[in-house]
């Protein structure tokens, strides 16, 4: 059975479609949805959100959002969205970098803070790229219903 699955952005509208299955990571960890789940409402965390729909299993790159799940509808209204296939790798590679370079030396703990996030979502975005050039990844270009 398949529940729709809407995800968005402030400045667009990613995916709009009928889904299998959803997994998050949430600030109290990981999850996964199928219809019928029992309703929650939860922050997102760093991390990837992957979606089945059939045979097919795409990949995105979530920052910070709030979800909403009900038995056969789930909203996404994430701070930031990138799709797979639209992550560059160089810029995270160079990202992870200069917050690890800058790491290494003393600073002002808001200031730390700072920089473990910008490490953490560079580290993130360089894990869905591996996964997806993985000669065994199964991870397919998602669909786009909104603006790119």
């Amino acid at each position: 059975m398949s529940f729709q699955l809407t995800l968005v952005t402030q400045e667009k509208s990613l995916l709009t479609d009928v889904v299998d299955f959803v997994q998050a990571k949430g600030v109290e960890g990981e999850f996964g949805v199928l219809t019928g789940h029992t309703p929650f409402l939860t922050l997102l965390d760093v991390g990837e959100f992957i979606v089945r729909k059939g045979e097919s299993t795409y990949a995105y790159f979530v920052a910070g959002g709030i979800v909403e799940v009900l038995p056969h509808q789930v909203t996404v209204l994430a701070d930031i969205v990138e799709r797979a296939d639209e992550i560059d790798a160089g810029r995270a590679e160079k990202a992870r970098a200069n917050a690890e370079k800058a790491l290494s030396e003393p600073m002002a703990e808001d200031t730390r803070l700072l920089y473990q996030q910008a490490y953490r979502r560079a580290s993130v975005r360089l894990r869905i790229v591996a996964r997806r050039s993985a000669p065994s990844g199964s991870f397919q270009t998602p669909p786009g219903t909104g603006p790119n």
